[in-house]
């Protein structure tokens, strides 16, 4: 008598596994940002669906007809991306930013004014109220949190695809800025920042729920023939160093001691972060055809950046958004991916 072969038990968790990475995510971080009731849920078939909804929620998914996660279909973007390269690589990261961006912009207590300054009025307010002369990134932080433009720094996006290093997106209402390029130091971050709050200050971004500008790759570059991304460096170097080209070079090698030494003497008497000196001059520095990094990086633990970058941008975000606002899961999905 023929025995009828009985199908084996689905796994849920491999089958969440091949979803995550169908969509592009690294399935192991992406299990990391879960709450923590999911592995009790997907025990039963009603909390698989659960645990689905909070993915397409937080990841920027969405539900199939067949019940399986998949890509979202987002608003226009304008992609800034280099020569080659397929904007839907890029894809999941910007989903997952966007889905972020909801999140903050939704609990985000300062209204949004309508701008952010032009870049001669930011360095001017943020110099004349600093100890410094020179903006740095809490200068940054400040304009655009108290305008109303939430900053959202994140350079671990769970996903298996290239990310960009900055964009700006319009949720709920407001502009988002979104750094996913990864800065330890404060300084590696600035010119991300201001070249992003370029695109906002200029009006390069569409304000319609979703609309974004995503900036694979920031760069001083002249190259750009983008006019946007020229107006959006002009508006970074115009912040950040009152209109300098950007082209600091260093006379010869030297320790990274005395490296920062110089830098913060130049800083001071130029009216620009040590920190921007330090990589500028290590850009336009060659050696062998590349730039020192490894000088550069080791410079910048000298020159007195004691708060991570993570830090600042965390305490800026916990200042202006009300906790409370907050569902428990999108608290608890804060917290888990570093933002809280």
């Amino acid at each position: 008598m023929a025995v009828a072969n009985r199908a084996s038990p689905i796994d849920p968790k491999k089958s969440l596994r091949q979803e995550f990475t169908a969509v592009g995510l690294k399935a192991k971080d992406a299990f990391g940002a879960l709450p923590e009731w999911w592995e009790e849920a997907v025990a039963h078939p009603s909390g698989v669906f659960e645990v689905r909804g909070f993915v397409a929620k937080h990841f920027g998914l969405e539900i199939g007809p067949d019940g399986r996660l998949r890509q979202r279909l987002l608003p226009h973007a304008c992609f800034k991306t280099r020569t080659g390269t397929d904007v839907s690589e890029i894809a999941s990261a910007r989903a997952m930013a966007t889905a972020v961006a909801k999140v903050v912009a939704s609990a985000t207590t300062t209204p949004w004014s309508g701008s952010l300054p032009s870049a001669a009025d930011l360095r001017a307010s943020a110099v004349s109220r600093g100890e410094t002369p020179w903006v740095g990134l809490d200068d940054l932080l400040d304009a655009c949190w108290s305008n109303g433009v939430p900053v959202v720094y994140m350079p671990s996006l769970p996903v298996a695809k290239p990310k960009m290093d900055g964009m700006v997106t319009f949720c709920a209402g407001r502009p988002v800025i979104l750094v996913t390029k990864k800065a330890s130091a404060p300084a590696w971050m600035l010119f991300v920042l201001a070249h992003e709050m370029g695109h906002v200050a200029e009006g390069h971004l569409e304000q319609c729920e979703g609309g974004a500008i995503v900036d694979e790759k920031v760069s001083e570059e002249d190259g750009d023939t983008d006019e946007q991304e020229k107006a959006a460096n002009a508006y970074a170097l115009q912040a950040l160093t009152g209109g300098s080209k950007g082209n600091i070079r260093l006379n010869r090698l030297m320790n990274a001691a005395s490296l920062a030494d110089a830098a913060l003497r130049f800083g001071r008497t130029n009216g620009i972060d040590p920190g921007h000196v330090i990589l500028n001059a290590v850009k336009n520095t060659p050696v062998n055809g590349k730039g020192p990094w490894a000088l550069g990086a080791a410079a910048l633990k000298h020159i007195g950046e004691d708060v991570p970058t993570d830090e600042m941008c965390r305490e800026a975000l916990r200042r202006h958004v009300d906790v409370d606002a907050l569902s428990d899961d999108s608290f608890e999905f804060l917290e888990r991916i570093g933002l809280l």
